[in-house]
């Protein structure tokens, strides 16, 4: 029998027919066998008393059912159970029983090393018990815990603890939330934990306690994300005057989880990935991500707890909003314009590349069939750049103004994008109405920009158009408002200020027309044009910069986004100048202004290392894809690695003092009994190091000196006091095929094989390797102890590092990758189908590859969509694919 699969449409939701106000939970804990009690106050919100009451469920064992206490008529199918004739009010009884210990889809009720715990977002509480599940319905929840006496130390629920007892040789523990929440945000742990604890004092003078648990033995590892919650919590109260509401506070790390993290109001559950770190075996950027991740997911308190989402297709009311306050409290905690440009590449890769793809669809998507699959950079990333186009609009006054408002107006309910932007509307008077195209729309905004300069009017007069491409489904698109924010310079280097009709104006230019014309004033020369300041929107622009006028950028911009941009562009242009010959089978272009701009960023810049690291960063083969329409990868990957070997062997003289200058501080560093430390000094130091020492390493290799080049890496290898530096090695000695590389994988594997999150950076190292017998490898890692194929964070470790990360193994044209993937995914859609879905990304964009590739993926994926019980995470990203 054919499967028969429904979208769901956003313009189709409905108000419920019936909400629960308060719902009383037992769980009487069991592997296997977990009994679940759900005694729900039922209200009809309908006038109409024929409709029946519709409870949702998956893979549930109904027990019994009980309408004020007595037995009822009701029926029961696959996926509901349904109620006929029901009073207005009443209390409803429903017991099930679930086998949390075979959960492997890790949505519900499951178990991860033997504790229970919890992901119901965004439809998980329906393999709890039969429930409403939708985010509309709001209850307030009381949870029983009941366990063996000293099984489960610490059993947690949401709100406050209101008992602890011990009877007849049962734990019973029961919390109460006087919050009302949806369903997905109801959360439950039971284990052993190490358990961290600190207080934190309110604005309002409330105490709060603030625990984190975490796997035995690993209590050192929490501290730095304790501390995180704690700044978090102080941040919020002075940048948007937002107090923490419940007496405590729980955070508890788990290794099996498909996300990052989980903001269950009070409860939040983290991916073990986001908490535990220390300055052995973490990266800087582990310990950034704690910081921000812990950020985000605290943050949730008042965006996406107190005011929630009326419907799943309105994700980014909460996930964008949010995303954006994590920016902006990493960027006020640590390097602004650093976290600034994480962000853009986030936005022009990934982002783009899904903007470009079948899987295209705007903030706010209008139909899907598995909502999982909108968990998705353009909901959560594109969501905060339009959040940030909106406070760049009304300006920060004005935009703490509206989120006031939008809380006066709406705290404890379940509310709509629309909601949003009308509170920030009628906080600021600013019309709105237009922008809102950004949450109806798809796709990629681009801008083209030409300026004409009047020497005798001394009169800049720039014109500039805004087109934005089909994308499924919309093959019409209405203009944006877009801000622009542009500077002018002179030939001297120095800024011009901007003027019209002899006043100063504003450097944010609100473009909202296809054809737009923008005049400034009292300009003495023809400018040097800086667009998109600070990437002030997610849109791309096409501006034909003269000879020069780059480099002017790059030297003389007083926006760090502004030189970072002016960088990659020039990089751009050689990549697709290159790519054009290598397809044309003409000799490589040679670019001078790409050596010489890296040559002054590395000699006379004055860049402080970190934001130089960034800078002198060549875009990755999966960026530089989004340059093109249709993507000849053969002739990108030739293109990118004739850039590398130009700067490596040009530059070599250069990279070789760095590196040796870098080193010589390091290893001051060491002399002086200074140890790891997460500072921005530090980690400039680190960043800058990896790109001298992979320049270095590749110039070597190139002149014949590998041999030289390997004792260079097991050299930083063998002196490395941090994760960063090991990693740093590692990576270059698999990444250059060293001969070290043997020695050096014996030696990580032999140290961090009993710790699961480090030896992850040992698949993501041979999964990244640019070479023939990679995949073999990759074959040959899924054998090892440490890999699980349940595990989500090995599954993106060594298979989605495989096929995300390294283009050019996984699309080797002998479409050995491609087949490999499709085995996997067909592994996975029986036990963990949301994890499938995500690490097939790679292959979705078929129609844009050459048509071997193409032919190839389509067998591929041909495949895939005849095996019986295909997801619908699978089934909806194929099925878009091929109807792209």
């Amino acid at each position: 029998m054919a499967v028969i699969r429904q979208e769901k449409r956003r313009l189709d939701y409905k108000k419920p027919d019936f909400t629960i106000t308060d719902i009383d939970l037992t769980f009487e804990l069991d592997l296997t066998a977990t009994i679940v009690t759900a005694v729900s106050r039922v209200k009809r919100l309908t006038e109409d008393r024929k409709i029946p009451l519709v409870l949702n469920g998956d893979s549930l064992k109904l027990l019994d059912v009980k309408l004020d206490g007595a037995e009822c008529a009701f029926r029961e199918t696959e996926n509901t159970l349904e109620l006929d004739s029901v009073p207005d009010e009443f209390t409803l009884t429903v017991k099930t029983c679930i086998n949390p210990k075979d959960n492997s889809e890790l949505m519900g009720l499951y178990v991860s090393d033997g504790k229970f715990c919890t992901q119901n977002e965004p439809e998980g509480f329906r393999r709890i018990t039969f429930f409403t599940d939708h985010p509309d319905v709001l209850a307030r929840y009381t949870t029983h815990i009941i366990a063996p006496d000293g099984a489960y130390p610490f059993m947690l629920s949401n709100g406050n603890l209101i008992k602890d007892e011990v009877k007849d040789g049962k734990r019973v523990v029961t919390w109460e939330d006087p919050f009302p929440k949806p369903s997905y945000l109801f959360a439950l742990v039971a284990g052993d934990f190490d358990e961290l604890h600190r207080d934190f004092v309110t604005c309002g003078g409330r105490h709060v306690d603030v625990y984190l648990y975490v796997d035995k033995g690993q209590a050192s590892c929490g501290t730095v994300a304790i501390d995180s919650i704690l700044r978090a919590m102080e941040w919020d109260e002075k940048r948007f005057g937002l107090e923490y509401d419940l007496n405590r506070f729980n955070v508890v790390a788990v290794d099996f989880f498909n996300a990052g993290a989980m903001e269950n109001k009070s409860l939040n559950i983290f991916n073990s990935k986001y908490v535990l770190v220390d300055a052995e075996s973490a990266t800087d950027t582990d310990f950034e991500n704690v910081l921000s991740v812990i950020g985000h997911e605290y943050f949730h308190n008042w965006t996406g707890d107190r005011v929630t989402c009326r419907d799943w297709f309105q994700l980014s009311l909460k996930e964008g909003l949010t995303v954006f306050r994590d920016q902006e409290f990493s960027s006020d905690l640590c390097c602004r314009p650093i976290e600034r440009i994480k962000a853009v590449n986030i936005i022009k890769g990934p982002q783009f590349t899904e903007d470009a793809g079948p899987m295209a669809h705007p903030i706010r998507p209008d139909y899907v069939m598995e909502m999982n699959n909108f968990y998705s950079v353009t909901v959560y990333d594109k969501g905060a750049e339009v959040i940030r186009m909106i406070h760049t609009i009304l300006g920060e006054e004005l935009f703490q103004k509206g989120m006031k408002l939008y809380f006066k107006r709406h705290d404890g309910c379940a509310v709509t994008c629309e909601d949003f932007v009308s509170a920030m509307e009628d906080a600021s008077g600013i019309d709105l109405k237009q922008f809102r195209n950004w949450y109806s729309q798809a796709g990629t905004p681009c801008v083209s920009g030409s300026l004409r300069y009047d020497a005798e009017k001394k009169q800049a007069v720039y014109t500039f158009n805004q087109s934005t491409p089909a994308t499924p489904g919309q093959s019409v698109k209405q203009p944006f408002v877009i801000p622009l924010s542009m500077a002018l310079y002179g030939s001297d280097g120095r800024k011009i200020p901007l003027k019209r009709n002899g006043e100063p104006v504003s450097e944010v230019q609100i473009l909202t027309e296809e054809h737009n014309v923008v005049v400034f004033d009292d300009v003495p020369e023809r400018p040097v044009t800086a667009l998109l300041q600070n990437f002030s929107a997610p849109v791309k622009v096409e501006y034909p910069y003269a000879q020069g006028e780059l480099e002017t950028l790059l030297k003389c911009a007083d926006d760090p986004v502004t030189r970072y941009e002016s960088m990659q562009n020039i990089i751009n242009s050689y990549i697709v100048l290159n790519t054009v010959n290598a397809q044309r089978r003409l000799p490589f272009t040679h670019s001078e202004l790409v050596v010489q701009s890296f040559r002054y960023i590395l000699e006379e810049s004055g860049l402080d290392n970190r934001f130089m690291a960034y800078i002198l960063r060549i875009p990755p083969v999966n960026t530089l894809m989004g340059l093109f329409t249709a993507i000849d990868l053969d002739a990108i990957i030739a293109s990118r690695k004739e850039l590398v070997r130009v700067l490596s062997v040009e530059l070599a003289d250069i990279w070789e003092k760095l590196y040796q200058k870098l080193l010589a501080e390091f290893r001051q560093r060491l002399a002086e009994g200074r140890g790891y430390e997460c500072t921005e000094e530090q980690i400039g130091s680190r960043d800058l190091i990896r790109v001298a020492l992979n320049f270095h390493v590749r110039g070597l290799v190139l002149k014949g000196e590998e041999a030289k080049a390997s004792a260079i890496v097991s050299g930083h290898y063998r002196i490395s006091d941090n994760m960063t530096d090991t990693l740093i090695a590692l990576n270059a000695a698999t990444a250059h095929n060293l001969e070290s590389r043997r020695e050096i994988l014996k030696d990580f594997e032999s140290r961090w094989r009993d710790n699961a999150l480090v030896f992850d950076n040992y698949f993501r190292a041979v999964a990244s390797a640019p070479y023939p017998d990679t995949l073999d490898n990759v074959r040959k890692l899924m054998e090892h102890e440490c890999f699980d194929l349940t595990n989500p964070n090995r599954v993106r470790a060594l298979l989605g590092t495989f096929s995300q990360l390294n283009p050019e193994c996984f699309n080797d044209i002998s479409g050995r990758g491609y087949e490999f993937l499709t085995e996997i995914l067909i592994k996975l859609n029986g036990t963990n189908p949301h994890v499938a879905a995500a690490i097939m990304t790679p292959m979705l964009n078929l129609n844009r590859l050459d048509i071997k590739r193409k032919g190839m993926i389509t067998d591929c994926f041909n495949r895939i969509m005849r095996i019986p019980g295909l997801s619908d995470s699978i089934f909806e990203k194929i099925d878009k694919a091929f109807k792209q």
